[in-house]
């Protein structure tokens, strides 16, 4: 049996279902939304989450000798600062997940693809794409229905989310380098794991944005009875034109503006 738990990465209503289910199912496997640098980041840090100690490795001149270590640093700090707004830390859950893995003495399984080819995936993307990411417009987003009882936890309900999916997929290259392919990965590690054991329980804690994806690929391998998925493609470092590298350079510009702006706004 596989049971995924779609979570939202910066609320605490995720972190306290993850434990709940966890500790109710006992499952022999928690597979978790994390590939190996970010699971040995955590682990580094006795799987305790502080910002400043996750980029320790990282000097100056790594984050900024490169469009890549700029990016993917700007983009976590914006999801800080989300988190902040919201007392939960981005990766709460899966922390969760893992400390309630080696509580009943569940094997860890890593499912999510190599976080440097999802960046690579962010450095191609054309830059029409990067800047409507960041000018979403309220007439884009004025569908989503958020319940002032519930707060923020509402945009987990299946209405916004699939609203959110459409969204997301007015973003052809985004949608397919960072949730398609993903969706892909992860739903191949699984069922890999599931014809290995396929007596054992497995609870699988990702993003709520995955979970149908997973689910659309975890049913046709099923149907199929073949995992159909295409590994050499999806984890193809693809080269970055000159042109990309340029926008790039634009991209992280507006990024520090964006964030300058949310720690204004939150402060």
């Amino acid at each position: 049996m596989i049971k995924i738990i779609g979570t939202g990465h910066v609320l605490q209503k995720s972190v306290n279902e993850v434990r709940e289910t966890i500790l109710a199912i006992k499952p022999d496997f928690v597979a978790v939304e994390l590939d190996r640098k970010r699971y040995e980041i955590l682990k580094e840090n006795n799987f305790e989450l502080n910002f400043e100690e996750a980029y320790s490795h990282y000097s100056v001149r790594d984050l900024f000798s490169s469009p890549a270590g700029l990016i993917q640093y700007l983009l976590a700090n914006l999801q800080r600062e989300f988190g902040k707004k919201l007392n939960v830390f981005p990766g709460s859950e899966m922390k969760e997940a893992i400390l309630c893995a080696k509580e009943i003495n569940a094997n860890i399984i890593l499912i999510d693809r190599n976080i440097d080819v999802t960046m690579n995936r962010i450095l191609n993307l054309p830059l029409n794409e990067k800047l409507k990411m960041l000018t979403l417009s309220p007439k884009m987003t004025k569908d989503i229905d958020i319940d002032f009882e519930d707060g923020i936890n509402s945009i987990l309900d299946p209405k916004n989310l699939e609203k959110i999916t459409n969204i997301m997929k007015k973003f052809p290259k985004f949608y397919k380098g960072l949730v398609e392919e993903r969706d892909a990965y992860m739903a191949m590690n699984l069922y890999s794991l599931q014809l290995r054991f396929p007596y054992a329980n497995i609870v699988a804690v990702v993003g709520a944005g995955h979970n149908e994806g997973i689910e659309k690929f975890l049913n046709k391998f099923e149907n199929e009875k073949v995992i159909n998925v295409d590994i050499n493609t999806i984890n193809k470092v693809e080269k970055i034109s000159q042109l990309s590298h340029f926008t790039n350079i634009l991209f992280a510009f507006i990024l520090i503006v964006a964030l300058i702006f949310l720690k204004l706004r939150f402060r």
